[in-house]
C-alpha cells in the first residue's frame, strides 16, 4: 500500500527556518579575512611588551631600590638648529674706498693687522683732491679780500665818502665770499679732511706735494680682514681697498625648522659650539628672527650676538646652535629612572614590595635632574628611580635564560 506524504507538520517546518536564521546570523558574525579587526587609531603597541619582574625575598636588590612618581617639573625647552655659521658683526664693519681718483703712495697696514680709530691705512697721491684744497685756499683768500672791502665801505660810510648802496654792494660780496668759502670747505669734509688739517690750509705757503695728498683712515678700532691695494696702483671710488671688522662681538646666523618658529623670538639665550673648541660652550642671545620662511629649505634665520672678546670665534666658521627657550612644565622622572635597552628606553614602575613592571616610554627634554616623557606615564605613576639599573640588569638576565621578551 502506497501512501502519499502530505508535506511537513508545522513545527518541524518553523524548527527548519530557525535553524537556518541562526546560521545565517552566526556566518554574519564572523569575520572575513578582508574584514580583520583593526586597531584603534588611539592604540599604541609597545614595541618591548611589558614584563613583570619579581624578586625573592631577600635578593639585594631590593635594598638599593628608591621610588618616586612621575610628576609635573619645569624644564626648559631646548632647539638644535639645522645649522650655524659665524659671521663678522655688520654694524662693526666697514669696506673702505678712496673718496676721490688718485695713485697709491704707500701703504701701513697689512691684512691681519689690529688699527685704531683714526689711524692712517694707506696714502693717495690724487690731483682732484689737490684741486679742491687749492680752490680752498682760494675762496679764503677771495673771503679775506671781501671783509677787508666791507670794512673800508663801513668807514668811508661813516665819513659820508660812500654811499648806501655801494656800502651794500661790498656787504652783498662778503656774503657771497663767505658762502663759497664754506662750500668748499664742506667739500673737503666730504673728502675725508679732518678739521686739524683743513685749518692747515690756512698757511701762508704749503709743500707742493702735500697739497694732493690723502689719507684713508680707520672708521672705528679693529682688525684688517681685507686688503686690496698696492703702491703705484691707479685707483677709484668704485674699489674696495680694505675691510675693516671690529670682532670682539660677531653674529652668528642660525636656520631653524618652520615648525619651531613660534619658540623663536629676540632675547632668548643661546649656546654655541664650534668643532675648533668642542669643550666650550659659547653664550649670547637672539637679537633677530627672520620675517621671511625660506621657501627652499623650509627654515628661518635667526641671528644671535656672541661676545668673543679673545678672538676665538672667527667669521665663516661653522657653529652648532642651541637654543634654549623658555621653561616649560611637562610631565617628567628623575634621571636615574631612565633606561636604555638596545634603541628602547624603559622604566620600571612599582607593582608591589617585589614586583616591578618594565614600561617602553618616549622622552623628550632633559634639565640636570628630570627627564621629560611625552608617552607610557601618567602622572601619578610610581617608578623605580635607585636600583632601575638593577632591575634592568635582572630582566636581561631572565630574557636570555627565558628567551622571551623583556
Amino acid at each position: 500500500m502506497i501512501s502519499s506524504w502530505n508535506g511537513p507538520s508545522p513545527g518541524f517546518a518553523c524548527r527548519i527556518v530557525i535553524a537556518i536564521t541562526v546560521g545565517v546570523a552566526y556566518a554574519s558574525c564572523q569575520p572575513t579575512q578582508g574584514d580583520a579587526p583593526k586597531p584603534s587609531p588611539h592604540t599604541t603597541k609597545s614595541s618591548v611588551q611589558p614584563s613583570i619582574i619579581e624578586l625573592p625575598e631577600g635578593n639585594a636588590a631590593l635594598t638599593q631600590i628608591h621610588t618616586n612618581r612621575a610628576q609635573f617639573h619645569p624644564i626648559r625647552v631646548s632647539l638644535k638648529a639645522q645649522g650655524g655659521k659665524i659671521l663678522p658683526n655688520e654694524n662693526r664693519l666697514a669696506h673702505l674706498s678712496p673718496r676721490v681718483p688718485g695713485r697709491i703712495v704707500a701703504v701701513n697696514v697689512n691684512l691681519g693687522d689690529r688699527v685704531r680709530s683714526g689711524e692712517r691705512l694707506l696714502l693717495l697721491d690724487s690731483p682732484a683732491f689737490g684741486e679742491a684744497q687749492l680752490a680752498y685756499r682760494k675762496r679764503r683768500t677771495a673771503m679775506r679780500v671781501a671783509e677787508k672791502a666791507l670794512d673800508r665801505a663801513k668807514a668811508l660810510l661813516a665819513e659820508g665818502a660812500v654811499g648806501v648802496s655801494e656800502y651794500q654792494r661790498r656787504e652783498a660780496d662778503h656774503e657771497n665770499a663767505k658762502a663759497e668759502l664754506y662750500e668748499a670747505e664742506e667739500k673737503l669734509h666730504l673728502l675725508g679732511m679732518a678739521e686739524l688739517e683743513i685749518e692747515r690750509l690756512a698757511a701762508e705757503t704749503l709743500p707742493h706735494a702735500e697739497v694732493a695728498q690723502v689719507f684713508l683712515r680707520a672708521p672705528f678700532s679693529g682688525e684688517i680682514i681685507e686688503r686690496n691695494a698696492t703702491v703705484g696702483e691707479v685707483v677709484d671710488p668704485n674699489k674696495t681697498l680694505f675691510a675693516v671688522a671690529d670682532l670682539s662681538t660677531v653674529w652668528v646666523r642660525a636656520d631653524f625648522p618652520e615648525q619651531q618658529v613660534g619658540k623663536l623670538k629676540a632675547g632668548l639665550a643661546v649656546e654655541v659650539r664650534v668643532s675648533a673648541y668642542p669643550e666650550t660652550v659659547f653664550h649670547g642671545t637672539i637679537t633677530y628672527v627672520g620675517a621671511v620662511i625660506d621657501p627652499a629649505t623650509r627654515t628661518v634665520t635667526a641671528r644671535s650676538e656672541i661676545p668673543n672678546p679673545d678672538r676665538r670665534l672667527r667669521p665663516e666658521m661653522f657653529a652648532e646652535v642651541t637654543l634654549l627657550a623658555q621653561e616649560e612644565s611637562v610631565l617628567a622622572v628623575p634621571r636615574a629612572a631612565v633606561q636604555q635597552v638596545g634603541s628602547h628606553t624603559i622604566v620600571f614602575l612599582s607593582r608591589g614590595p617585589r614586583r616591578f613592571e618594565s614600561r617602553e616610554v618616549k622622552i623628550g627634554e632633559s634639565s640636570t635632574d628630570y627627564i621629560e616623557v611625552k608617552a607610557g606615564l601618567k602622572e601619578g605613576d610610581e617608578v623605580v628611580t635607585q636600583g632601575s639599573y638593577a632591575l634592568k640588569s635582572e630582566a636581561l638576565r631572565e630574557q636570555m635564560s627565558m628567551g622571551g621578551p623583556l
